[in-house]
């Protein structure tokens, strides 16, 4: 199990490396911008993964009428993602209070778009 890690983790951080040279920064701001650029794109995958393995306890735990074993298994499953889901929302709100109280307003908080939830539009 660890070796599998240790390939997909040495795969993803070679596959991302090009990014990390061609766009080279020159100061600790434009490095700062490009680190938060790119967890921008993570952090919405990451929360993606989680919610998927929410559902993935809840089919599990659907379909494993009979089966004792699955049937646990798809609790914990739904717990994790649950978990998972709770710390990530919770550690990027205190970020966003931290964020706003030492740097005056400038955090990226992500927000439904509302232009096409607007009735002006429709």
């Amino acid at each position: 199990m660890k070796k599998q890690i240790a390939k997909i983790t040495s795969v993803l951080v070679l596959t991302a490396l090009p990014f990390t040279v061609f766009a080279a920064a020159t100061n600790f701001s434009a490095l700062v911008t490009q680190f938060t650029n790119y967890v921008r794109l993570i952090v919405p995958l990451i929360i993606g993964l989680a919610v998927l393995v929410f559902i993935w306890g809840i089919f599990k735990f659907v379909l494993s009428a009979g089966n004792d074993k699955d049937h646990t298994e798809g609790i914990k499953f739904m717990t994790w993602g649950i978990v998972s889901l709770f710390v990530m929302v919770s550690v990027w709100g205190l970020v966003a209070i931290l964020t706003k109280t030492f740097f005056n307003d400038n955090v990226f908080i992500p927000q439904l778009r509302t232009t096409m939830l607007d009735k002006e539009n429709v």
